[in-house]
């Protein structure tokens, strides 16, 4: 079990999802009441349980559940959390929230991505009950104690998606919003690469580099990403991200209409190795990556129709 301590209270627990190390983490905040950023999946609960009592906290503890957005690998297996934690209440996105108390149109739109592998990876969604979500919008505050969460509504990868910024850390929890942190003990290569994720079904370029922008303005000195651990200086995973994003609009540019899935996923395996080889890291291809680069593809293609039939 890897618990990571980042200092001034969090701690990072590693979810195994995919049943690998270092792909997904929760935050754990320790203070006069302890929140947990993300839960992961369903299929993470056992890992995530184990981890919390590993830094001696029971989920009986819990006094808040941050979801910075819906998707399964990171709020998938809230549910199951909120019936280990009775007096927790949940913290959302007001789009977020509508499918956290009842997730069946959440499970039909995962399972058109990933078919057959839903339930492999994800496990199964439990609803929460309304009483216990509380919508949280743009700039709203939670106090813990010494740590003051700030909510930030923050749409480009997920039009309900929220970053949080701890005013204790100087941190930002990311989400998926300040690209994923790829640690060498997850791809196998010597030496950590960041990248944008552009899963379906609500990637756009354009809003996410004003999100990006945005979340900048606030100065954080350190990213604390669920894909996966902290980026410090900040700074460093803000270029990342928007190098990234800047590929990607360029290369939609130069796609023909009616472009099919197979070119994006090929052209964007292309752009993500080209990138790494520019940074002097000598890789044969990206086949670590090969999930997101399925899923990223996907997004692309999505956000390409919807501009098309002009429902942005």
């Amino acid at each position: 079990m890897a618990v990571i301590d980042y200092g001034s209270g969090i701690y990072a627990i590693d979810l195994l999802e995919e049943g690998k190390p270092f792909r997904s983490s929760a935050y754990l905040i320790k203070d006069k009441q302890l929140a947990l950023v993300d839960t992961g999946s369903a299929r993470s609960h056992e890992t995530l349980l184990a981890g919390l009592q590993e830094v001696g906290v029971s989920p009986q503890d819990i006094d808040h559940i941050i979801v910075t957005h819906v998707h399964l690998d990171h709020a998938g297996g809230t549910g199951q959390m909120m019936q280990a934690s009775p007096r927790a209440v949940v913290h959302a996105h007001a789009r977020a929230a509508t499918h956290l108390i009842d997730p069946s149109r959440l499970a039909q739109g995962v399972r058109a991505v990933y078919g057959e592998r839903t339930d492999e990876l994800f496990g199964t969604l439990v609803p929460i009950e309304a009483r216990r979500v509380v919508v949280e919008g743009d700039g709203a505050h939670l106090k813990l104690g010494r740590h003051t969460l700030t909510f930030y509504d923050t749409p480009g990868h997920a039009k309900h998606h929220l970053c949080v910024w701890d005013s204790e850390s100087q941190g930002l929890f990311s989400g998926d919003m300040v690209g994923i942190r790829y640690r060498p003990e997850y791809t196998g290569w010597d030496f950590v690469y960041g990248f944008p994720t552009t899963s379906p079904v609500d990637f756009d370029p354009e809003v996410m580099l004003e999100s990006l922008v945005r979340m900048e303005k606030l100065k954080p000195q350190r990213i604390f990403h669920t894909h996966f651990g902290e980026t410090t200086p900040a700074a460093e995973a803000f270029h990342f991200t928007r190098r990234g994003v800047e590929y990607i609009r360029a290369l939609i540019e130069q796609l023909p209409d009616n472009v099919e899935y197979s070119m994006i996923h090929e052209a964007l395996q292309q752009i993500v190795l080209q990138d790494i080889r520019r940074q002097g890291h000598h890789v044969q291809n990206v086949n670590p990556l090969a999930l997101d680069m399925m899923l990223d593809a996907q997004g692309i293609l999505v956000y390409i129709q919807k501009k098309a039939a002009g429902k942005l």
